[in-house]
């Protein structure tokens, strides 16, 4: 899947002067099939790099090679659930929330409250990755992207009930109760539909009954 862009990332390495031999010998070993998350495949990538320097692109299945297959399914498991279920649903909806309010600096907050953090994660990445030689694990250890994970999706969760409140109209009356009503209710439904996937129940099952709810009460 992702080991056309690998072995192309490697073309820097293998112009070093080495014979042809050695040129295609690890190109064609990094054409097997690799996917790991792609904001932390430079640290393998770097790794990789350092290890078939060190090694001399030995033929077969060298140690480059098998550190890179231990690291690309941790990787994703770690990266997948930070950026995608993490940091990208945590920025989205401060954005949007901030679009609501009418404030113009909503579309850049999101590129930079996102972008930042993964650009310095896949740069730090590569640069311990190269210098450990160990795919940077020291580095992700430091960081704690399991733990960090947990943080962002709660936030979200207050910053949906949040965005549920914003739409209460401040000029109704009782819009302060209303307010609240709303952010209370809207953070009570959201954990709801968590604590529902949770207990194994299919999230788009949960996506539809939600949705269901909202047209039958609204």
């Amino acid at each position: 899947m992702q080991n056309v862009g690998f072995a192309y990332s490697l073309i820097p390495l293998v112009r070093s002067g080495r014979n042809k031999k050695w040129i295609s010998g690890v190109l064609a070993r990094h054409m097997h099939p690799f996917s790991s998350h792609p904001y932390l495949t430079g640290a393998i990538i770097a790794s990789v790099a350092r290890l078939e320097e060190e090694t001399g692109g030995s033929s077969g299945h060298s140690e480059a090679t098998r550190r890179k297959e231990a690291l690309m399914a941790p990787y994703a498991a770690m990266g997948d659930p930070f950026f995608w279920g993490g940091l990208r649903p945590f920025s989205s909806v401060a954005g949007v929330i901030l679009a609501l309010e009418g404030l113009v600096i909503a579309p850049l907050f999101f590129l930079l409250a996102y972008n930042s953090i993964h650009l310095w994660i896949r740069l730090k990445g590569f640069i311990e990755g190269y210098r450990d030689g160990q795919g940077g694990v020291g580095f992700l250890g430091r960081i704690a992207l399991p733990y960090k994970t947990k943080v962002l999706k709660w936030g979200t969760t207050i910053l949906l009930a949040l965005l549920g409140a914003v739409f209460v109209d401040s000029s109704l009356p009782l819009a302060n109760l209303a307010w609240g009503l709303a952010l209370g209710g809207t953070l009570a439904l959201v954990l709801l539909c968590s604590w529902l996937v949770g207990r194994g129940i299919s999230s788009l099952a949960v996506l539809y009954a939600a949705a269901l709810f909202f047209v039958v009460v609204v």
